[in-house]
This record gives structure tokens, sequence and C-alpha cells, in this order.
């Protein structure tokens, strides 16, 4: 049997990764989130909400965005986790995307991340993309 050890997350910390535009790429952000978690100490129920969640940005932003991602994450005061997926496509995010129709297969996403977010939005950023955040409190 496994037990996972609580350890008491880091003061703050912060790491970054950029990923192609490849469906291999949702896999590597979840690894990637879960690995930076897990090296501050953060809960493994903590862990699990922002890998679901960064995975599903980062599908947003290779299947709308038609882009690659870069994945900035941070843990601020001990307390607070911050995720942000950027991507070049400027469109930003249509209301539909936010409440999709309850037939539709797919675009849940959003709403995924905005019932398990503690914080989320959307900022255009100057060289013409985007990105999406949401913030987890620890």
């Amino acid at each position: 049997m496994r037990h996972e050890q609580e350890v008491a997350p880091a003061a703050s910390a912060a790491s970054s990764v950029s990923l192609p535009p490849h469906a291999r790429s949702a896999g590597r952000a979840r690894a990637f989130v879960g690995s930076f978690c897990a090296g501050v100490g953060l809960s493994g129920d903590l862990r699990r909400t922002a890998s679901l969640l960064v995975s599903e940005l980062v599908t947003n932003a290779i299947v709308h965005g038609r882009s690659g991602a870069s994945i900035e994450i941070e843990l601020r005061a001990g307390s607070v986790l911050r995720v942000s997926v950027s991507d070049d496509s400027p469109a930003l995010l249509p209301e539909v995307a936010r409440q999709p129709h309850t037939s539709a297969e797919g675009g849940r996403g959003l709403l995924i991340v905005s019932l398990l977010a503690a914080r989320w939005g959307v900022q255009p950023l100057r060289s013409g993309g985007k990105v999406v955040w949401f913030e987890l409190d620890g």
C-alpha cells in the first residue's frame, strides 16, 4: 500500500515549459504540473485538480487555438497555486465556450475550469495571443 507523505508547501516557487501543438502535449502538461506540485509538497487532491485543469487548457490551445502552449506555474506565498497557459491564437474565448449547449459533445473544458478553480480568467497578449489562467487555494 502506498502512502502519501504530507510535506509543508514551499514559501514560493515557479517554473515554466513550452509544448508543441501535438496531441501528446496535454499529457506532458499534466506530468509537468503534477511534478511541480509534488516537488513543492502540495496535496494529492490539489495536484490532481491542477493537472486536470491544465490538461483542459492545453487541449483548448492545441485544438481551438491551433498552436502550441506555454505553461507557467507558480506557488504564491505557500498557499495559492497559479497556472497560466498561453497560446498564439488572438481569438478570445466566446461566451458559448463558457456555457456550452447541453447537447454539445465537447466544449466543457472551461466549464470544468470555472467549477473547480478558485479564480480564473483570460487576457489578451500584446503578441496577439492570449493567456488563460486559474488559481487553486492550497
